[in-house]
């Protein structure tokens, strides 16, 4: 057996000068999209400094004072209360996650959690909402929370327990709360 000759060099070409003005110009714009992406530390579309949590209802956002939320009865079965959040403070409105948890003193009775969401942001901000979050009444167990026992909930002070974390900030707060039952229950 021969041994085998060695593979000729393989011929490389100096890129020619349009190529390599054409990379650095990609280059360039890849750079310039990072940079605009990133707001100035605690500059946000939702604004800056600590969060400030408000919890109304709808789409647009409508303030509650009274923090009084109708419950509805589900289609499954169960039954839910909406709430919308108005946000303001530093927060990435493209990256959030939301975690509700309402409470009856140490019993959690709903929650709602979102990841990676969207929120919207209020033209006329600095804010930013996060509307129509439906929480599900649960009872102790975890299951849907009984007809029959609807009634120990209405008019008694509940907790919701807001928390939201972003890549930019983020925080909590611990908003009271009081549950409505419908007039034809």
């Amino acid at each position: 057996m021969t041994p085998a000759a060695p593979a000729a060099p393989r011929r490389t070409r100096a890129p020619k000068r349009t190529e390599r003005l054409l990379l650095a110009g990609l280059l360039a714009l890849a750079s310039a999209c990072d940079d605009a992406a990133d707001p100035p530390a605690g500059d946000t579309p939702c604004g800056s400094g600590p969060l400030a949590v408000a919890v109304g209802t709808g789409n647009p956002y409508t303030a509650v004072p009274d923090g009084r939320f109708q419950v509805e009865a589900g289609l499954q079965g169960g039954f839910h209360f909406e709430v919308s959040l108005r946000l303001a403070g530093a927060v990435d409105a493209d990256h959030a996650d939301i975690d509700l948890t309402l409470r009856e003193g140490d019993v959690v009775r709903a929650r709602h959690v979102t990841a990676d969401w969207l929120l919207h942001v209020d033209a006329a901000g600095p804010a930013c909402e996060y509307p129509r979050a439906r929480l599900v009444l649960v009872d102790e167990a975890g299951d849907l929370f009984p007809r029959e026992r609807l009634a120990d909930l209405a008019d008694v002070p509940l907790s919701l327990d807001v928390r939201l974390d972003s890549p930019l900030g983020g925080g909590t707060a611990t908003v009271p709360v009081v549950l409505a039952l419908p007039e034809r229950f």
